[in-house]
């Protein structure tokens, strides 16, 4: 309560004095200390209370007594007080930039950026508003007093010290031991080596840094500042040679003179590898390792001799052993092999295995995983388990599905021993093969999202130059290539299509089939039209010869449509269709390959043809589907009715109503019309998985492609026979064409057919009787005009499609687009009424079930010819032409047999089609 009264009254003396002195005040160091000289004044701060008190004595006697407050506190300078409560910490960068550069970029900056507990900041030194010039005995930073100044971190017991364990923060009771602090601290010599003669006083680096002062390259001119005649002293052990100019190739000072504990006398001179191995050739030997676990101390001395270190002392390693001790191995802890390899190591700390290490990731590997311990062999040495062969297997001791790495690769090294390069080391023994350090590199292994990794999405490129340089020229020239463009992130690259890992030959199956939907990954919309062209729908089906993207567009060498030196740009098109279309003209180019039938606006006519076709598809189903249900009802009366009436008789007379010539025709139209519907919808389907398998079983898109033009010649036949039919039955019979189309047996429509048509649907709704039809009734006109228009428009539209580059000598190339939308919707069509409508009408109605065999023995039992066609009956009465058509036959079983099964199996097929068809626009077909 006290303390409270206190703060409150100096606020209070504060305001009024700013209140009643506002026109003359300033903010001076004497305004400051009318609050700041209260040493009850404080704050809180984090949950904790801060003095706000400055000794006004103490700060005119530092070096910063000629300053203003607001020289450091320049928010605080304000013109109404009070300033706020809470100002931002000093920048001393301000005035001390260059010292600032070098903090910031010292361990201790790099720390205290990274909000590391104990981080030094420049106050934790030099102190706040009693800082000393480094000249002044009391002063923090006077050399006398630096080594007790850094031993506040780095001494045993110290906060740095618990929270880190490093067994190097017990510096400052080392230091004192060793011949510079006996110098210092029992001789008071200043010109002896304190901390920052070593380590400098701002720019601090670990010693695996390059440019540290203390790393190998750099110890050696750290500790000639003061040993200047260090070459000539220890010629007897170097010959003379500047050690510096090589960094581990020969000792440097640190090798034989312990950091913090260095003394006059060598710890080579004074320990031999032959007092090591007393202990350590004892197989049974063991000790605690780093992890504190219990590791074998045995060094093998056939293993050392033939060894990289055959000819450096154990202490050149273990350089952290005391010869002073019984067992002078006691402080050694884990090697640090940037003693000599310097730049290797300042890789590996800066590498993903590296930071984990420092997190003490106790799964990452260190160099002894990979290169071993005493039998460390160089890397061009085919037992080395560096060498190129045995490195995958390294790598994948970590990066395999029970490895130490599986949570980050887990199946790294099986991906890639079934790759191309895994196989070509594996399989061929190709050394040149890629390996792991080849593409993520040897130590500097950095996360692909790194924009320094080797693997980083910009620059794999690169990366996969070193061995595909040939590609990588072309590469550069493509869109796809970054160079710097703002998109660049988004650009694919050469993993993005090859994969990382599991890279498969370019010329196998495998791959071939994966590189439109690998396109296809960014440019889905002309990936969606691409698969709906021939192109792409036997590309589909496993059919690899079909054109894919990198046919035409290229592989690594593509350009924009409007480059010179595209491939499909206007000077280059005909010759890069004329790879496949060897007769390909410049009208042929105009096929459309990404075109599509959903857009009006770029497409009109691709968009107005698809609609006519299904209009007409929906319109045909429409009507004929009504008819259908329509008749359903009086064909099961029809049905009930016979089966009243109990079994007919043996039929023994026979009308013949098809002549064999005729049911020859429809023979071949009947495998014809499988054959092509089989093969046309599964490529009009191909994305569906029953596409695929159809494919399969007929010798896949090659083999189905060839049975679907042999169909196509068989229906050219009959059509053309069935012409040249009509043609000799004109002629035999002395007929004009006039009554060959219209007479009073043709197949046209006439005006009884429209009047059957009225007829038969009052019949339906039981308005009427049944209509007396004659030899043709409408449905079946309509049938035999189905194929006969059929064959006209899809033969037409297919023999573009299968000569294209004939047709378009004459015909723009979009009329190749249009051909394949009337060949597809019309036998989509066609196939549809066969299977349905037809076969309703022929077999699958009640009176006719299940099957009428008229088409295959032409003959039709006369009682049932008489109540079916009454007029043609009637007809065939009156013109004395019934007795001549009439035949007594019994049918042979075996025949009949014979009949059941083909008609049936053709009637199975079609229904199993259809219903495939149904599913694959109900579920699946695009």
């Amino acid at each position: 309560m006290i303390q409270k009264s206190q703060n409150i009254h100096s606020l209070l003396t504060a305001l009024l004095f700013i209140v009643f002195m506002k026109p003359v005040f300033t903010a001076d160091n004497e305004t400051c200390f009318m609050c700041h000289s209260d040493e009850s004044l404080t704050k809180g701060k984090n949950g904790q209370i801060v003095s706000l008190y400055v000794d006004e004595k103490v700060f005119n006697s530092s070096v910063h007594q000629d300053l203003d407050c607001v020289a450091c506190h320049p928010d605080a300078d304000v013109e109404d007080f009070p300033h706020p409560e809470y100002l931002p910490p000093v920048n001393c960068g301000d005035c001390h930039d260059e010292v600032q550069n070098n903090y910031d970029a010292s361990i201790h900056g790099q720390a205290h950026a990274n909000h590391t507990p104990y981080a030094p900041t420049c106050a934790d030194c030099h102190g706040k508003h009693d800082i000393a010039a480094h000249t002044d005995v009391n002063a923090p930073t006077y050399k006398m007093n630096i080594p007790y100044l850094c031993g506040k971190c780095h001494r045993e017991g110290a906060p740095v010290a618990r929270t880190y364990k490093i067994s190097e923060h017990n510096i400052i009771e080392n230091y004192s031991q060793s011949i510079h602090g006996e110098g210092l601290f029992k001789k008071g010599l200043t010109v002896t080596a304190t901390c920052t003669d070593c380590h400098r006083s701002h720019y601090i680096l670990p010693r695996n840094y390059s440019n540290s002062s203390i790393s190998v390259k750099n110890v050696a001119a750290t500790c000639m500042q003061c040993h200047t005649r260090i070459e000539q002293v220890h010629t007897r052990i170097i010959r003379g040679e500047l050690w510096e100019s090589r960094p581990g190739a020969i000792p440097a000072c640190t090798d034989c003179h312990l950091p913090h504990k260095a003394r006059k006398e060598s710890v080579v001179l004074n320990l031999s590898d032959r007092a090591c191995l007393k202990c350590h050739e004892n197989k049974n030997l063991t000790g605690t390792g780093v992890s504190g676990d219990t590791v074998s101390m045995f060094v093998d001395k056939d293993e050392l001799s033939h060894s990289m270190h055959t000819n450096i002392p154990c202490v050149k390693c273990h350089s952290d052993i005391n010869p002073n001790l019984p067992r002078p191995c006691e402080p050694s802890g884990r090697v640090d092999c940037a003693n000599c390899h310097a730049n290797t190591s300042q890789e590996y700390y800066a590498s993903a295995h590296g930071e984990a290490f420092l997190h003490k990731d106790n799964r990452v590997p260190y160099c002894t995983t990979c290169h071993g311990s005493h039998n460390v062999k160089a890397h061009l040495d085919d037992t080395s388990p560096t060498f190129r062969s045995a490195v995958p297997e390294l790598c994948g001791e970590c990066h395999k599905d029970n490895g130490k790495a599986a949570s980050v690769k887990a199946h790294a090294y099986t991906d890639y021993s079934t790759s191309v390069h895994g196989r070509g080391l594996t399989e061929k023994g190709l050394l040149p093969s890629a390996i792991c350090t080849d593409c993520h590199n040897s130590h500097l292994i950095l996360k692909h999202t790194d924009e320094r990794s080797s693997i980083y999405k910009t620059n794999i490129p690169a990366t996969c130059a070193t061995c595909h340089r040939g590609i990588y020229k072309q590469f550069v020239g493509s869109i796809h290539f970054p160079d710097h463009k703002s998109n660049a992130s988004q650009l694919p690259s050469c993993s993005d299509c090859h994969t990382s890992h599991t890279i498969s030959p370019v010329e196998k199956d495998k791959f071939m089939h994966e590189v439109t939907q690998q396109c296809g990954n960014c440019h889905k919309k002309l990936a969606d039209t691409y698969f709906d062209t021939m192109h792409g729908k036997a590309y589909t089906l496993g059919y690899l010869q079909a054109a894919k993207c990198s046919d035409c567009h290229g592989a690594h060498n593509i350009r924009g449509i409007n480059d010179p030196a595209s491939s499909v740009g206007y000077k280059n098109v005909v010759s890069t269709c004329q790879k496949c279309h060897q007769d390909a003209n410049i009208r042929f180019t105009g096929y459309l390959t990404h075109a599509t039938h959903h857009d009006p606006v770029r497409y009109p006519i691709l968009y107005y043809t698809y609609w006519a076709m299904t209009s007409l598809l929906l319109g045909v189903f429409g009507f004929f589907g009504i008819h259908t249900l329509l008749w359903l009802p009086r064909s099961i009366r029809h049905m009930r009715r016979k089966k009243e009436e109990g079994e007919p008789k043996e039929t023994r007379y026979f009308i013949q109503r098809f002549s064999l010539s005729q049911r020859i025709t429809h023979l071949f139209v009947i495998v014809s019309f499988l054959l092509l519907a089989l093969t046309g919808m599964m490529l009009k389907f191909s994305s569906m998985s029953w596409a695929s398998f159809l494919s399969g079983m007929l010798g896949g898109v090659h083999g189905a492609g060839l049975l679907h033009r042999i169909a196509a010649v068989i229906t050219f036949g009959y059509f053309f026979f069935h012409i040249f039919s009509l043609l000799k039955m004109k002629r035999k019979r002395k007929m004009s064409f006039k009554s060959l189309i219209f007479g009073k047996d043709s197949l046209m429509f006439n005006l009884q057919d429209l009047r059957d048509f009225g007829a038969t649907i009052k019949w339906f709704f039981n308005f009427g009787p049944r209509p007396d039809y004659g030899r043709w009734t409408y449905w079946e006109k309509f049938d035999y005009f189905a194929v006969f228009w059929g064959v006209a428009i899809i033969g037409t539209s297919g023999l573009i499609q299968w000569f294209p580059e004939y047709f378009t000598l004459i015909l723009p190339g979009w009329l190749i687009n249009v051909a394949a939308i009337i060949h597809s919707d019309e036998a989509l069509l066609a196939v549809g009424f066969i299977f349905t409508i037809h076969f309703f009408n022929t077999h699958l109605r009640p009176e006719a079930f299940p099957m009428d065999k008229v088409i295959f023995t032409g003959l039709v039992p006369l009682e049932e010819y008489k109540s079916d066609r009454p007029r043609e009956y009637q007809d065939l009465v009156e013109s004395g032409q019934l007795r001549k058509r009439v035949f007594k036959k019994k049918l042979n079983a075996v025949k009949e047999r014979f009949i059941y099964i083909f008609g049936f199996s053709a009637l199975c097929i079609g229904l199993i089609l259809v219903g495939l068809i149904i599913y694959s626009m109900l579920f699946g077909y695009k």
